[in-house]
């Protein structure tokens, strides 16, 4: 399969919301995906906070996403956990999907490292990359892995839900 990955846009959100809800629908352990950016709006108010949508399309279905945050909120919770000095040269890998037809191609990989190019080639001050992950959540967990990300602690976090803080350094 051949698959474009690219920058989305606002005619995008409803596309991508239809897609978290329906992989948070189809997912056999709930706590894996955060479906918190399952709203138009908060995606709306993402964008328009310099955050990015990339995805990954096959002819002109939706195959995968990615939403990307330059500004990692001061009050969220994993803000709290990095270090202040970092915090306004991070961003935030904050929610991605493939859809299951399209799996076992490294689509989440390849929306991971189109992401980082885009927003370092738009604000090159930019030095971390973080993304949260369930243990138990294999895929995602090797795929960010692959990608260059570490562990770098590990959490309760959106409501007691376990999960591993990857970082990254980008050059």
């Amino acid at each position: 399969m051949n698959f474009i990955i690219k920058e989305g846009n606002i005619n995008d959100i409803n596309e991508v919301v239809d897609a978290i809800k329906y992989l948070h629908d189809i997912i056999e352990n709930k706590e894996w995906y955060a479906i918190g950016l399952a709203d138009y709006d908060k995606i709306l108010n993402k964008l328009n906070d310099k955050a990015i949508i990339v995805k990954a399309l096959y002819k002109d279905d939706l195959a995968g996403f990615l939403i990307v945050e330059r500004h990692i909120n001061p009050n969220h919770e994993l803000a709290e956990e990095i270090p202040k000095d970092e915090l306004s040269l991070s961003i935030e890998m904050d929610n991605a999907g493939v859809l299951p037809k399209y799996r076992e191609n490294h689509l989440q990989e390849h929306l991971i490292l189109k992401a980082e190019s885009i927003m370092k080639e738009r604000d090159n001050s930019i030095k971390y990359s973080y993304a949260t992950v369930h243990p138990d959540n294999l895929p995602s967990l090797k795929t960010l892995e692959k990608a260059g990300y570490k562990k770098y602690k590990e959490k309760l976090m959106y409501g007691g839900k376990i999960r591993y803080i990857m970082r990254k350094e980008l050059v």
